[in-house]
């Protein structure tokens, strides 16, 4: 696992593969590290080949790189058990922000939802431009946006900073946001900027639904250490508030995270 790990951050932070031993023609756990990252949204999983009428599976590189470590049963439940959540806040015909949709583990079971309208963003390149080939023929009600914002260990090359970044959606636009292993990682100006921005974008009542790590060392109510953020749930709900979002829910733990559904206010 720590060997994963360090393979994992090493393509994270861009640092050069080893050059493959033979020409590419599947990107699998036994040779990821070796693929070069622009290449690895060319591939999908190769033991799941693309069924009629269905979707691609995203290869290990890419899973890897998402939540559940490359697990493809992990990366299925964690989609699965989102889309039940986020799909009870609904109404016909939405408009989805999914803020965080790493290789589409949540896309693919929205895809399901009829006359749901989807905004994909994610920070990492690789899984938005593979997200946009999957869901190619769905293009008209699914799209993907890259954030091109600085993360020393997801985008060390990002030319934005996250308190700048504005989410690519009109004001009062969204019914729900859904935000998965997203506030995890985030430092707290970061989160505030984003529990704005989500406020900003949610039609009055809409509901953004959001994981947390609730642990912070006694005392503290807020901590970053390098690549994971816990805060206390209490003081991350006075966040939202004074950011114009209400406590609707608190979910229990959802694989490891903490949920909670938050409500865009009816006025103001």
């Amino acid at each position: 696992m720590r060997r994963l790990a360090r393979r994992v951050l090493r393509a994270l932070r861009g640092d050069p593969p080893a050059a493959p031993d033979a020409p590419i023609h599947q990107v699998t756990e036994a040779n990821w590290s070796a693929v070069p990252r622009d290449l690895w949204h060319h591939y999908d999983e190769p033991t799941l080949p693309q069924q009629p009428g269905g979707f691609p599976v995203p290869n290990f590189a890419l899973r890897a790189n998402s939540s559940g470590g490359g697990s493809l049963g992990y990366w299925f439940g964690i989609g699965d058990a989102w889309a039940h959540v986020v799909a009870r806040h609904l109404p016909p015909a939405p408009t989805v922000l999914d803020l965080g949709c790493g290789c589409g583990k949540l896309t693919r079971f929205l895809a399901l939802v009829p006359d749901v309208r989807y905004v994909g963003v994610d920070i990492f390149l690789p899984h938005v431009l593979w997200c946009r080939r999957a869901f190619a023929s769905i293009e008209d009600r699914f799209a993907f946006h890259h954030f091109d914002g600085y993360s020393d260990v997801y985008n060390p090359t990002g030319a934005i900073q996250t308190v700048d970044y504005a989410l690519p959606a009109a004001d009062a636009s969204i019914d729900a946001v859904a935000a998965h292993s997203l506030f995890t990682h985030l430092h707290e100006p970061e989160a505030r900027h984003y529990l704005a921005e989500i406020a900003r974008v949610l039609k009055p009542g809409g509901r953004a639904v959001i994981s947390l790590h609730v642990e912070p060392p006694a005392g503290q109510a807020y901590v970053n250490d390098h690549d994971r953020s816990d805060v206390d749930l209490d003081y991350f709900l006075a966040m939202a508030a004074a950011a114009g979002l209400a406590h609707h829910e608190t979910l229990g733990v959802i694989y490891g995270q903490t949920g909670v559904v938050l409500a865009r206010r009816q006025h103001g």
